[in-house]
């Protein structure tokens, strides 16, 4: 089966691809096709069979600056994709993410809760998740959240380098997060992409901590010294807003039947295994 990965020099996508191992699957940096590109992405796209889109316009605070970039990527990118899939009559998986809930409920939200986007990067990625929709009458849409893993270059991604090098760190206490190794979330995908069970989806590790809290783990497991301020998430200062929840259910997961997502705990210690045999 000839599968399309876009997005493919990111974390999420290089992590998908590896997975893919020995497939036929033809792996498209931005570089080789900017998914705002409609015609660009027909082109790529033509005679897959499977298409997953990983690309958009991640830079969450960036965007505050760049709506329209923001935009043309997140919202018109995932539109043209759709579209293509359609034409070829392939099938979908558009990513998408935790930041279209506003994180102002309790309990962890599922596939069926009301997006309220706060911010510009959410509000585009909702609007992308709208129009593959409309695009695209069966697809997978999977909203993945705290994502990290090897070469990434998020924060996430680099607090393993961080905490080794002893480097004085400030992290957020509040905010309720599950820490998603980039490498599980690949494997649920495609544990998804073997079906046709179409529709939303959250793939993200279970459980719940924070990001210091992910970090003091880390720390004990690498037996270093802690070296961070724990404080609030406004102290941080970050101009775009983030949903203080950004706790997922599994449900549909759950109706689907699949295996559950591991423990973040589960996932970073493999993780940890992974790199240590590097």
């Amino acid at each position: 089966m000839k599968t399309v990965v876009l997005g493919a020099g990111g974390l999420l996508g290089r992590h998908v691809v590896a997975e893919l191992g020995g497939a036929e699957v033809v792996a498209l940096p931005r570089a080789a096709c900017d998914i705002a590109d409609a015609a660009a992405v027909r082109e790529r796209t033509a005679g897959a069979e499977l298409v997953i889109n990983c690309a958009a316009f991640t830079n969450v605070d960036g965007a505050e600056k760049d709506e329209a970039g923001a935009y043309r990527a997140n919202a018109i990118g995932a539109e043209n994709v759709a579209r293509a899939v359609a034409a070829a009559g392939a099938t979908l998986i558009h990513v998408s993410t935790d930041f279209v809930f506003d994180g102002a409920q309790r309990e962890p939200y599922d596939e069926f809760a009301r997006p309220n986007p706060q911010s510009i990067y959410a509000r585009s990625k909702w609007a992308g998740e709208q129009l593959a929709r409309a695009a695209l009458r069966e697809l997978f849409i999977v909203r993945v959240q705290g994502l990290y893993g090897a070469g990434g270059g998020n924060f996430s991604s680099k607090l393993l380098q961080l905490v080794r090098d002893g480097k004085k760190l400030k992290l957020d206490g509040e905010r309720r997060v599950q820490p998603t190794w980039a490498r599980a979330a690949a494997r649920q995908i495609l544990a998804l992409a073997a079906t046709r069970h179409f529709g939303t989806y959250h793939v993200s590790c279970a459980g719940e901590t924070t990001w210091a809290g992910f970090t003091l783990r880390l720390a004990d497991k690498l037996n270093v010294a802690r070296n961070w301020d724990v404080v609030g998430s406004d102290a941080l200062g970050a101009p775009a807003s983030r949903p203080p929840n950004c706790l997922f259910r599994h449900r549909m997961l759950e109706l689907r039947g699949f295996p559950p997502m591991p423990a973040w705990e589960a996932a970073q210690d493999e993780y940890l295994e992974e790199e240590a045999a590097k």
